[in-house]
């Protein structure tokens, strides 16, 4: 194109735009930045400030945070990530603040302080989840959002509260619960198979479905789950939802172990296997 060419009706015009594949940094940012872009009047600019000056060691980083933490006027978001710096760096005034905004009046507060736990990921980030999620008087979406970060940080003490949980009433918080037993039971395989046949009938679904979507074990680890009737009908999904060719190895210690379990745990191959297996109308 050049100045004063027109330019047709249905033309295709096309243009060469450098391309970057960095984003060059000065540098040279110090402590005393963040603390003056933490006074900013963009929220975005303040949030970023705190989060920053959370990897910044020394009281003058803890003295910028907490007077962000102790600002009312401030909003929430920059305040909870404030107070996730301090806790990081084992300041007590963190898991308090974040401790009582899990009981704030505003729910989105809660739900927040609820991400930013698990974002943290300590060990007293996790106690002040696991209480959260099993208080019974807390709203279910919170306890679900603990379920949710308690299964990020992957922490296996998490495991008896999320069985517990399996229990509630609010769907939400079981399918939380559910989720977060399938990454425990990625990195705790052994602490969720052994949890099975101890579970109560409530507790077994999510157990199952969690094994289910962890898979990674032998049909041998599964025998010993056998213990009645109930748990045998879950060993049976288990297995049926699994590929076959992985329990290969071990299917025929099942079939000797316990022939009703090994065939539904066939069939329900043989149905996930066909064509019509999700088969929806329009």
């Amino acid at each position: 194109m050049t100045v004063g060419e027109h330019i047709e009706l249905g033309r295709i015009i096309a243009a060469v735009v450098p391309l970057l594949t960095s984003f060059p940094c000065p540098a040279g940012a110090t402590i005393q930045t963040y603390i003056r872009l933490s006074s900013s009047a963009s929220l975005s600019d303040r949030y970023t400030a705190v989060k920053a000056i959370g990897h910044f060691p020394g009281a003058e980083a803890s003295d910028a945070l907490l007077g962000r933490v102790h600002d009312p006027r401030e909003h929430i978001y920059v305040r909870v990530e404030a107070a996730a710096g301090l806790m990081r760096q084992g300041d007590p005034a963190g898991g308090a603040f974040l401790a009582a905004t899990l009981a704030d009046a505003y729910l989105e507060n809660r739900l927040e302080a609820a991400i930013v736990l698990g974002e943290i990921g300590t060990s007293e980030a996790a106690a002040l989840l696991i209480t959260a999620l099993r208080d019974p008087e807390q709203h279910p979406e919170i306890r679900a959002g603990a379920a949710w970060s308690l299964g990020e940080i992957g922490t296996r003490e998490a495991l008896p509260v999320l069985i517990e949980s399996f229990n509630a009433l609010d769907l939400v918080i079981k399918v939380e619960a559910a989720r977060a037993v399938a990454k425990l039971a990625r990195q705790h395989l052994g602490d969720v198979l052994d949890a099975l046949p101890w579970g109560c009938a409530a507790e077994r679904p999510g157990l199952a479905w969690a094994l289910s979507k962890a898979g990674g074990f032998s049909v041998d680890q599964l025998l010993p789950a056998l213990v009645d009737d109930d748990a045998r009908q879950w060993v049976a999904y288990i297995v049926g939802t699994q590929d076959p060719e992985t329990l290969v190895p071990g299917i025929e210690a099942l079939a000797n172990r316990d022939p009703q379990v090994y065939f539904a745990a066939t069939v329900l191959w043989k149905i996930i296997a066909s064509w019509i297996y999700d088969l929806e109308e329009y």
